[in-house]
C-alpha cells in the first residue's frame, strides 16, 4: 500500500476512526472516575560520614555513595517497619506495608528517598516521617556496632502532606487513552481496506476488473411520483445519457444492435438499469426493444403494469407469433416482450436455435434491442445468453459486488466468448448536485418607479391576466394523434376574437 491508499482508507473510514477514538477518550474518563485516589508523601534522609578530617573526606563520600545503595533495601525490612507500626500503632503486617513503601538513592548523592502511598494524605505522610526515623535509628545501631558510628543519617525532608492525589492522572489516562484510539481506528481502518474487496468506485472496478466503465448511475428514487416531473433531467438521467452516448461513439466496431445488461448476483440494478436505458435511448428517436429473458424472477412485466403472458417463453416454443407478443409501453414508446409463460428448464429454452434467429429478427426491425439476464453467478441463462448478442454490458453494485465474484463472473463470459463492452456501476452516490431544471420564460416584472401600471379600461398584461386550461399536448405519433371536433375550434376562435377586441365597456 502507498500513501495514496492510507488517504482512501482513511477517508472512506474516517467515522470507525473517530468512533475509537471516542471510545478510547471515553474508556480513559471511566477509569480514571473508578480508580481510588492515592496520595504519594516523600522524606529524605541525609547520609554523611563521621570523619571530619579533610584529606580523608573525598574517601568518606565515596563510602557513604555505596553505602546509600544499600540503606534502600533495609527500608522494607521487618527491622524497620515492626517501629513503624508500632510507632503509629497500625493494623498491618510488615509484609502488607512494605507493598506501600518504596526507596531510592539518586545517582551521586547520599540522599535516600522513601516514597509511601496511601488513600489518606495524612496517614502516607506519617508512616514516611516514622519510616525514616526508623531507618535512621537502625543505621545508627548497625554502623555505630563497634563502639564509633562510621556514617550518620538525617532526615531533611518531610512532615507536609501532599495535596493533590498521584493516581489517577487524568492527563496521562487521557494520552493513554487518546493514543489507543487512535492506533486501533487507523489500524483497523488500514487492515479493512487491505482485506476489503467490495468494489465502490469506477477506479477500483477499472484496476481490479481490467474492464472499463462506461457509467456510474445514481440509485432510482425512492418514492415514485404520481405525477410526471417538471420539465428538466436528475442526476440519474444524466448519467444514462452519458451511458448512451458512450454505447453510440466510445465502443470499438460501432455500437451494438443486440445488448445483453447482467451481473453477478441478485441486487444489482440489472432490470432498472435496461429499463431506464431503454427510456433514454428512445427519448433520442430510436427505436428500441427491450427483452426480459429473466426467465427465473421475471419483473418487467410488473414494473409496467403488463401481462406476463404471452412473451418469450410462448415465442421460443412457437406458440405465438413474436409481433403479436410485442406491446408498445411509455411515450416516447418502447417495445417490450416479457417473459411470457413460466418455464420448467429455462437454460434450455434460453440455449435453443430460436433465441438467436428472433435477436436477428428484432434487431432487423429495430435499432437497439436490450436483453434482461438472470445473474451470472447463479444460473446459466446469462451464459447462454451472451454468444446470441453483439455485446454484453456487465452491471456492478457500488459497495456489494466483491472482486472475486465479478471476477468469476467474467470468466463465464469469457469462457462462451461473450463480447464485453464495458462496466455499469450502479448504486452510487454522486455529488450533492441539486436536480437541473430549465429557467422559466417569465421575465421579472419591471420596477414600480419606472412604468406605471396600466389604467384600469386597458387590457391587463398576460402575468395578470388568468391563465386558461391548456389541453394535453400533442402526440408525436400521426397514429395516435387526435383532432378536436368543429365546435370547440369555433368556440375557440370564437374566444381569440374577444380576446383581440380588448375588454368589454360597460
Amino acid at each position: 500500500m502507498d500513501a495514496h491508499d492510507y488517504a482512501t482508507a482513511l477517508r472512506r473510514r474516517w467515522r470507525s476512526v473517530l468512533a475509537c477514538v471516542l471510545l478510547g477518550v471515553a474508556g480513559a474518563l471511566l477509569v480514571t472516575a473508578l480508580m481510588p485516589r492515592t496520595y504519594t508523601a516523600t522524606s529524605q534522609l541525609f547520609v554523611s560520614t563521621g570523619d571530619t578530617r579533610s584529606d580523608t573526606a573525598y574517601q568518606g563520600g565515596l563510602f557513604t555513595e555505596e553505602r546509600v545503595k544499600s540503606y534502600t533495601r533495609v527500608v522494607t525490612s521487618p527491622a524497620v517497619l515492626n517501629g513503624v507500626i508500632d510507632t503509629l500503632r497500625l493494623d498491618t503486617t510488615p509484609g502488607r506495608l512494605a507493598g506501600h513503601i518504596s526507596a531510592q538513592a539518586p545517582l551521586d548523592t547520599t540522599l535516600v528517598d522513601i516514597s509511601v502511598t496511601d488513600p489518606s494524605a495524612a496517614r502516607a505522610q506519617a508512616v514516611a516521617d516514622a519510616t525514616a526515623v526508623q531507618l535512621t535509628r537502625y543505621i545508627t545501631t548497625i554502623e555505630g556496632a563497634r563502639g564509633n558510628p562510621l556514617v550518620k543519617a538525617s532526615v531533611v525532608k518531610g512532615s507536609e502532606p501532599p495535596t493533590t492525589p498521584s493516581s489517577p492522572r487524568p492527563e496521562v489516562n487521557l494520552a493513554i487513552g487518546l493514543f489507543a484510539g487512535v492506533v486501533v481506528g487507523v489500524g483497523g481502518a488500514v487492515l479493512r481496506h487491505a482485506t476489503d474487496t467490495v468494489l465502490r468506485t469506477a477506479e477500483e472496478v477499472t484496476e481490479r476488473l481490467g474492464l472499463g466503465v462506461l457509467g456510474a448511475v445514481p440509485p432510482p428514487r425512492r418514492r415514485r411520483l404520481r405525477a410526471a416531473p417538471p420539465a428538466g433531467t436528475t442526476r440519474r438521467a444524466e448519467a444514462l445519457s452519458l451511458l448512451r452516448t458512450r454505447l453510440r461513439f466510445g465502443v470499438p466496431d460501432g455500437p451494438p444492435h443486440t445488448l445483453l445488461v447482467a451481473g453477478p448476483r441478485r441486487s444489482e440494478g440489472r432490470t432498472r438499469t435496461v429499463l431506464d436505458l431503454a427510456g433514454s435511448v428512445a427519448r433520442t428517436g430510436l427505436r428500441v426493444v427491450v427483452v426480459e429473458a429473466d426467465l427465473r424472477r421475471p419483473r418487467i412485466a410488473a414494473e409496467w403494469g403488463l401481462a406476463r403472458a404471452p412473451g418469450l417463453t410462448d415465442v421460443l416454443t412457437g406458440e405465438v407469433p413474436v409481433q403479436r407478443a410485442l406491446r408498445s409501453v411509455g411515450d416516447p414508446p418502447v417495445r417490450v416482450l416479457t417473459a411470457g409463460r413460466s418455464s420448467a428448464d429455462p437454460a434450455t429454452l434460453l440455449s435453443s436455435p430460436a433465441l438467436p434467429r428472433l435477436l436477428r429478427t428484432l434487431a432487423a426491425d429495430a435499432d437497439l434491442v436490450l436483453v434482461d439476464s438472470p445473474p451470472l453467478l447463479s444460473y446459466a441463462d446469462a451464459a447462454a445468453l451472451a454468444p446470441a448478442v453483439e455485446g454484453v454490458l456487465f452491471v456492478v453494485r457500488a459497495g456489494r459486488t466483491r472482486q472475486g465474484e465479478a471476477r468469476r463472473a467474467l470468466d463465464t463470459l469469457a469462457a462462451v466468448h461473450a463480447r464485453v463492452l464495458g462496466a455499469v456501476l450502479t448504486g452510487t452516490r454522486a455529488g450533492r448536485l441539486a436536480d437541473w431544471r430549465p429557467p422559466r420564460d417569465e421575465e421579472p416584472p419591471p420596477p414600480r418607479d419606472e412604468e406605471p401600471s396600466p389604467p384600469r379600461d386597458e387590457e391587463p398584461s398576460p402575468a395578470r391576466r388568468r391563465p386558461e386550461r391548456a389541453g394535453p399536448p400533442p402526440s408525436a405519433d400521426p397514429e395516435h394523434s387526435v383532432s378536436l371536433p368543429a365546435r370547440h375550434g369555433a368556440g375557440a376562435a370564437e374566444h381569440e376574437d374577444r380576446a383581440a377586441a380588448g375588454p368589454r365597456r360597460d
